[in-house]
């Protein structure tokens, strides 16, 4: 990486947490050149001394690294395990009339607005006693939220009597009706630099915080979830998702998955802790391979590494075409910024099974570390192609992952390879 581009990636991190690692150089470098005719490192650095550009030239990187791709109802069984009622309960003896609600890093908007037909489903009423504060870092999402009109794709998941109710046809796109849009709230917010709760808000019912950690490494992953809990009242609910472990490290959040909330105090909804293995006293009997597999997930979620490679080793050795051993140890390399020995793992995972969607995914994410586009964009389309096939043989690892996060990963990242090379 160069000095100019290592500056620029500090900068980054700074400012919004977005932590650039060094097999990403030529992925940033395309990122600032999208930015205008000329613009390099050395010349971004130069205008950002400036301070009446410095914000809106960061602001303009951060839309281009980021991925803000989602859609409505995603991953709904989080969002149906929200009890509005009960919240609502919660929320009179704090002497709040209405739900306090916040979708941070809200993207383009959709999150947002599903909330909004949850709530107005759930209390039968176009104005429940819900209020929806709808943040993100990137102006150009912000504006897409207020303008509230989405493709097709996007709204795709909408029963057809939902969207009759909520949404008017303006074209080729769907419009968020004014009810929706009076219980929305839009404004900027820095998960990492600003205040939580916001600056001139009081603490929130619910909380939903997904596909965000993604961008973060472990210190400051875990200085926003710190903050996102404070940000709750005694009884709230936050919801975080999958994709943080998709794309990122697996290091986090393993505070959230060991500590129970005291009595009264703020839950956060995660995949359910598996039970203990219970065996005979007196008598120490030989681990299976599934409760090996266990052992090995679990260390996987709490970032005890040595753990991992332990017990995939034992696994791997008792069966050499154990395609989810390879997986959970290509995590833990991957983990470790180890990318090259992940790639050999990943790829004998999917010798052993094809149409291991998953593995084929996170192949692709090693080799964008390694810069191998050719190669990224070869395991992407695998793990497209693939991720209507996967059978009950990977349930295991599947039953925590939400398969719609990993496609839509996948596009993103395809499109911008693609742009790496045309630009």
């Amino acid at each position: 990486m160069s000095a100019a581009l290592e500056d620029v990636a500090k900068l980054l991190l700074s400012e919004s947490g977005i932590r650039i690692r060094a097999e990403q150089t030529a992925s940033l470098d395309a990122a600032i050149r999208r930015l205008g005719k000329g613009m390099d490192a050395s010349a971004f650095l130069r205008a950002a001394e400036d301070p009446d550009r410095r914000l809106l030239l960061l602001n303009c990187l951060i839309d281009e690294v980021t991925v803000q791709e989602t859609y409505f109802f995603r991953q709904p069984s989080d969002l149906m395990a929200i009890d509005w009622h009960l919240l609502y309960e919660g929320a009179r003896p704090a002497g709040s009339e209405k739900v306090r609600a916040w979708v941070a890093a809200c993207a383009s908007g959709e999150e947002a607005y599903t909330l909004a037909i949850l709530a107005c489903e759930a209390f039968r009423s176009m104005e429940p006693p819900v209020s929806i504060l709808a943040t993100d870092i990137s102006k150009s999402a912000l504006a897409k939220v207020e303008r509230g009109r989405y493709k097709r794709r996007a709204i795709r998941p909408v029963e057809e009597r939902i969207r009759a109710r909520y949404f008017s046809t303006q074209g080729n796109e769907l419009e968020v009706d004014q009810p929706l849009r009076r219980l929305v709230e839009v404004r900027r917010h820095n998960l990492l630099r600003d205040a939580a709760p916001p600056a001139g808000e009081e603490p929130f019912d619910l909380i939903l915080c997904r596909n965000v950690l993604i961008y973060y490494d472990g210190e400051a992953a875990e200085h926003v979830i710190l903050s996102l809990e404070r940000s709750l009242r005694p009884h709230g609910m936050l919801v975080l998702g999958a994709a943080d472990r998709l794309c990122g490290s697996i290091r986090r959040l393993s505070r959230l998955d060991e500590e129970k909330a005291p009595e009264g105090r703020a839950t956060t909804r995660r995949s359910p802790a598996r039970p203990a293995v219970r065996r005979p006293l007196g008598r120490k009997v030989a681990a299976s391979p599934e409760e090996r597999m266990a052992v090995a997930v679990q260390a996987a979620n709490d970032g005890r590494l040595e753990i991992v490679i332990e017990k995939t080793a034992e696994m791997l050795e008792e069966n050499p075409l154990h395609a989810e051993a390879y997986l959970i140890r290509g995590l833990a390399q991957l983990a470790s910024e180890d990318a090259t020995a992940a790639v050999t793992s990943f790829r004998r995972a999917l010798y052993v099974d094809p149409t291991f969607a998953l593995a084929a995914f996170k192949l692709g994410r090693a080799n964008d570390m390694l810069g191998h586009e050719t190669a990224a964009r070869r395991a992407y389309q695998q793990a497209l192609r693939t991720l209507d096939t996967n059978g009950p043989q990977h349930e295991a690892i599947l039953g925590e992952v939400d398969l719609g996060d990993v496609a839509a990963a996948c596009r993103v990242r395809l499109r911008a390879l693609r742009a790496a090379v045309s630009s």
